[in-house]
């Protein structure tokens, strides 16, 4: 037996290579899961862990003198060893080693500005020295250059400078100056040498000796770990997560830490990936199933004559499936190992070349066990297949091919199977279905449509035979009645079938997602960029910052100021002062379904009141209606609404947009006001000539948030790798559907040459034989093409307002769920005629081939 299975396969390699690729591709579809789950987890953690930046990528602890009154407990209470004992086991393996500070705050003597004067462990190390040297006893300090030049007038090397009160004054000596002249992870973000007498919250930095810093009061111990992200993983986060919950609650130290805040930011992700990967990967690995069950019955049927000696030799039914066994074991051995191997390069290649970050190689036991289950499953289906035929009689094994049934045909296989497809249909359409499961509804919808069109080929097959006859198109009848007699016709249009419908839907929604996260970030941001500004001690005010803006932009083509005052209370309204005409310019309009109506706020009112726009999706009311909202007064006032629209980039929850100069006229509020430009770039020259404005105006700082930065966020999520790598699994499944069709070309050839050999010897021209040939593989891949295609917006209108679009679903209504028809369209028009091209010249191969054995024989 193993002898003739040997021999068997020296002659039929091209079978067993192809038996070996359908199960390495089954095996490496399920093995990949396990993997990706975890690339995709831990990319996203990885992603915000490093979102944070030095700033906020650290765990900081510290405490001040002034907690206590007793001199003896406050020098433990800032004691560097004992910060160092509260790191919460869980946390410390996710951090590195600690930078160590203590520094206590001053003032100068002369000009009362804000000192800082700090001792940081290994500080010398990473600053760069332009004179001087660092210090080495008390009394001495480091100044920052810019401080060195513009703090005091008069000061050199050995300059005396004093700090604090006259009643108790500290001296210190400058013996050294340093920069940084690049950035440098130590110090955590911070630029200690950055000084600007014009700045009034601008606070230097000296660096010096511990001694020295004892002698300020208060004096603040601080030990920073700094989180390190390639050691973030799921259970590592949520780890040290719960440690570092634990640090925050003691009292007599204060902790920093975003830990949580990136936990928070991811845990709906992790979760997410967990639910929609092995769903997404289902809609290929049905379609690499039928690919199985084909190839496996294509295999048997063959071998029908061999079974059939064997059974006459005294073999039965197991004997017949013990040399089945033994011919394909190696392949399917080999299948399963490549497979597992090629999950591993799959997941490689996702991870250095799509996800963020970088997220290292590891042995899964999960993805092993899977695979291993794929092989059983697998096992079971060629055993299923196998022994069908297997148990035939002889008789009927020796036949040229199995009886065929006429009229409609409908297996109870089939008929199990379009049930199982109609009620997940049905559940999805009734909203039961919902979630990451809903991604399996187009496959169901279009298994369901596969079922009944290989229910009624053959009867439709005989119908339009009899009515191209009737029209004299010989050719076409011809290449119907071929199509509609094949062996694994039904089979090869019912993956043309499923995979189109994926195809063409996974671009519609590929597209339509990321043009849902780009209106989302228009909502968010209301501009390409959002500068969020801050004010320092003094009074800056909105006139101030429109006369900054101004000075940079006279006609606000770029930059467009807004004043806002937040509202008092979680149900109270806030409002936002801007200038319509630069918003018309500046504000964006990426989603917008319907224009903000900014020219409306330029028009009076009948009753006098103040004109306001208002987002429908937050605040309930109509226009002309009024509303209630806080006033440069201190008061609330009324508005009028004149304009309204789905909602307004860049305007958040009950927030009422008015005119930026009506609203300042009304008063000088100063409390519970915020600033902000928006911006219609994100030139970092640009936008570092805005903030020296700003700050010459008075205000402290600028924080810019641009359309990048926000989109980077959106699009390292689940859901959004989810639907780029959908492209990538329906691809594959288009593939396995071609290879469906060459088994029918290989299945029939037999049978093909036979029929033509003896159409010839009826008469029938070698012209109108070629034709029919081509167009059989032409109809059948159209057939597949367009049906598939054609299922798609009905699948889309389908699972588009249950499945996940988001991980976190946005406020605002910038989701939109229908099927993205230019994207979907071209993409369904693209499929169909690279599967008619495809067919075509399949049809004419094979034509041509039939052609040349015929002329081999007769010669």
């Amino acid at each position: 037996m193993n002898r003739l299975a040997a021999i068997a396969r020296r002659h039929r390699f091209g079978q067993t290579v192809l038996f070996a690729l359908t199960v390495c591709l089954l095996v490496g579809t399920a093995a990949v899961d396990p993997l990706l789950t975890r690339s995709f987890s831990h990319a996203v953690v990885s992603f915000h862990a490093r979102a944070e930046g030095d700033l906020g990528g650290q765990v900081l602890i510290t405490a001040n003198s002034l907690s206590t009154q007793s001199p003896q407990t406050a020098a433990e209470l800032t004691s560097i060893p004992r910060l160092e004992k509260l790191l919460d086991p869980r946390v410390r393996p996710v951090v590195g080693s600690p930078v160590v500070s203590t520094y206590g705050n001053e003032f100068w003597h002369e000009t009362l500005l804000p000192i800082t004067v700090q001792s940081t462990v290994g500080q010398c190390r990473h600053v760069a020295l332009v004179q001087g040297r660092c210090p080495t006893a008390e009394g001495e300090v480091l100044m920052s250059q810019p401080t060195f030049h513009r703090a005091l007038t008069g000061l050199h090397l050995g300059s005396v400078v004093t700090l604090g009160p006259t009643q108790a004054p500290t001296r210190l000596r400058i013996v050294g100056v340093y920069t940084l002249p690049r950035a440098d992870r130590f110090w955590r973000g911070v630029d200690i040498a950055r000084f600007s007498p014009d700045s009034k919250d601008s606070v230097a930095t000296l660096l010096a000796t511990p001694r020295t810093v004892e002698q300020s009061v208060p004096v603040t111990a601080s030990v920073s770990y700094p989180v390190l992200a390639s050691r973030l993983t799921p259970a590592s986060l949520a780890s040290a997560a719960a440690g570092a919950r634990a640090m925050e609650k003691r009292g007599d130290v204060n902790v920093f830490e975003s830990l949580n805040q990136v936990y928070d930011a991811t845990r709906q992700d992790v979760q997410q990936v967990r639910r929609i990967l092995p769903f997404l990967l289902v809609q290929l690995g049905v379609v690499l199933l039928i690919l199985l069950v084909q190839v496996t019955s294509f295999f048997a049927t063959v071998r029908r004559g061999e079974a059939a000696v064997l059974k006459m030799r005294g073999n039965g039914t197991a004997g017949v499936v013990r040399l089945g066994a033994a011919e394909f074991l190696p392949a399917a051995v080999a299948g399963a190992v490549g497979g597992l191997g090629l999950a591993y390069v799959v997941d490689g290649f996702v991870r250095h070349w799509w996800l963020p970050g970088s997220v290292a190689a590891r042995w899964s036991w999960s993805s092993l066990l899977v695979a291993a289950g794929m092989a059983v499953l697998i096992g079971a289906v060629w055993l299923v297949c196998w022994w069908l035929t297997a148990r035939a009689s002889i008789s009927a094994l020796l036949r040229a091919r199995p009886p065929r049934r006429r009229g409609v045909r409908l297996s109870t296989p089939a008929a199990v199977l379009g049930a199982v497809c109609l009620v997940g249909v049905v559940l999805t359409a009734t909203h039961s279905l919902t979630g990451a499961p809903v991604q399996i509804t187009p496959v169901l919808l279009a298994g369901l449509v596969a079922i009944v069109v290989g229910a009624l080929l053959a009867p439709a097959a005989t119908w339009l035979v009899r009515r191209l006859l009737t029209r004299r198109r010989s050719a076409a009848a011809l290449a119907v009645a071929q199509l509609g007699r094949r062996a694994g016709v039904v089979t090869a249009v019912t993956t043309l079938i499923i995979t189109s419908a994926l195809l063409t839907l996974s671009v519609s929604v590929f597209v339509r997602g990321a043009d849902n996260r780009a209106a989302r970030t228009a909502a968010d941001l209301g501009a390409t960029s959002l500068v969020h500004v801050s004010t320092g001690p003094g009074s800056a005010s909105g006139q101030d910052l429109i006369d900054a803006v101004t000075s940079l932009d006279p006609q606000h083509r770029e930059f467009a100021p807004a004043v806002m005052i937040n509202a008092s209370t979680p149900m109270s309204n806030a409002i936002l002062g801007v200038i319509p005409s630069a918003m018309q310019h500046v504000g964006s309009r990426t989603g917008l379904q319907q224009q903000v109506p900014w020219s409306a706020l330029g028009t009076g009112t009948a009753d006098g009141r103040p004109a306001a726009l208002i987002a429908t999706w937050t605040t309930e009311t109509t226009v002309g209606a009024t509303v209630s909202a806080p006033t440069m007064a201190d008061v609330d006032g009324d508005f009028t609404v004149v304009g309204a629209a789905p909602y307004i980039p860049g305007v958040g929850a009950r927030t009422i947009v008015v005119d930026l100069k009506t609203m300042l006229a009304a008063g000088d509020r100063q409390d519970n006001v915020s600033f902000q430009v928006f911006a219609a770039t994100q030139d970092p020259h640009r936008l570092a000539q805005l903030e020296a404005a700003v700050r010459k105006a008075g205000f402290a700082s600028i924080q810019v948030q641009t359309t990048e930065q926000v989109r980077a966020g959106y699009d390292a999520t689940a859901t959004a790798w989810a639907m780029n790598l959908s492209i990538v699994v329906s691809v594959l499944a288009v593939l396995a559907a071609l290879t469906s069709v060459v088994l029918v070309a290989v299945a029939s050839r037999t049978d093909r040459r036979r029929d033509l050999r003896a159409l010839r010897t009826g008469g029938v021209p070698r012209a109108v034989l070629r034709r029919a040939t081509v167009g059989e593989f032409v109809m059948l891949t159209l057939t597949g093409g367009l049906i598939g295609a054609a299922t798609a917006p009905l699948a889309s209108r389908l699972t588009g307002p249950t499945m996940l679009w988001w991980s976190t679903p946005p406020e605002q209504p910038v989701t939109r769920t229908g099927f993205q028809w230019p994207f979907g369209a071209a993409a369904a028009a693209a499929l169909v005629v690279l599967l008619v091209v495809v067919g075509a010249a399949f049809g004419s191969r094979l034509a041509r081939s039939a052609e040349a054995a015929e002329r081999g024989r007769l010669g």
